[in-house]
């Protein structure tokens, strides 16, 4: 008979970090990979993930460069001046 590890919050919360830290650099691992296989919503909420990440850097950097081309200080920039006063 297997023994399989109680699932606490602890637990779920490190497989959450893990799934946001690969898709936001981009990186997919084999695990994601099959995880999207044997659960396809899953898989769809991966894709949707990443999808909201590359439009959210599509609009900064428009904003960016928009900000640039007025001689002005781009909005991520200033965002992070008011955080490390």
């Amino acid at each position: 008979m297997s023994k399989y590890k109680n699932v606490n919050e602890g637990i779920v919360d490190r497989f959450i970090d893990a799934v946001f830290n690969k898709v936001g650099k981009g990186l997919e691992s084999a695990t994601l990979n099959t995880l999207k296989k044997t659960d396809p919503k899953l898989a769809k909420d991966i894709e949707s993930l990443q999808k909201t990440k590359k439009d959210i850097e599509k609009r900064l950097s428009k904003q960016s460069k928009k900000a640039i081309a007025n001689n002005e200080i781009p909005p991520g920039i200033e965002w992070l001046k008011t955080q490390i006063k």
